[in-house]
C-alpha cells in the first residue's frame, strides 16, 4: 500500500523548468527632438529569446522654475532575442509643462520581460544628460 503512494508521487517530480534570466536595460543616450517638445531614449535591452519585452519611462527636467516631463504614450514592445538589442522610444513634453532644453535629466525607466506569464524586471534610476 505504501508503494501505491509514492510511485504516483514520483512520476510528479521532475526537473524544475528553468529560471527566466533577469533582463537588462543599459541606457545610451538621450536626444533632444523637435526643438524641446519631445525627447528619443536610445537603450540596450537583454533578455531571454522568445521573451515579450516591454519599456516604461518618464524624464523630469528642471528648466528655469518650471519642469520639463514626457512619458511614453504607449509602451514601446518588442521580441526579446536572447542577445543585446539597440531601440529607440520617442516621449513627446507632456503640454502642461515646459520643453525640454540641452542639460542634465533625470530618467526613470524599466523593463518588463515575459516568457509566458512569469515576468523579470530591470530598471535605471539615473541622471542623464540630454543632447541635441
Amino acid at each position: 500500500m505504501t508503494l501505491a503512494l509514492v510511485l504516483p508521487m514520483l512520476v510528479l517530480v521532475g526537473a524544475a523548468p528553468a529560471a527566466a534570466a533577469t533582463p537588462t536595460l543599459q541606457i545610451s543616450s538621450v536626444t533632444l527632438v523637435a526643438k524641446g517638445a519631445g525627447v528619443r531614449l536610445d537603450y540596450v535591452v537583454t533578455c531571454d529569446e522568445g521573451a515579450s519585452g516591454e519599456v516604461r519611462a518618464r524624464i523630469t527636467q528642471a528648466v528655469g522654475n518650471r519642469i520639463a516631463y514626457a512619458s511614453e504614450p504607449q509602451y514601446p514592445a518588442w521580441t526579446c532575442t536572447g542577445q543585446a538589442q539597440p531601440l529607440s522610444a520617442f516621449f513627446p513634453a507632456d503640454v502642461a509643462g515646459v520643453p525640454f532644453r540641452i542639460g542634465e535629466a533625470l530618467l526613470l525607466a524599466s523593463i518588463s520581460a515575459c516568457p509566458g506569464a512569469n515576468c523579470e524586471f530591470a530598471q535605471a534610476e539615473q541622471v542623464v544628460r540630454i543632447v541635441r
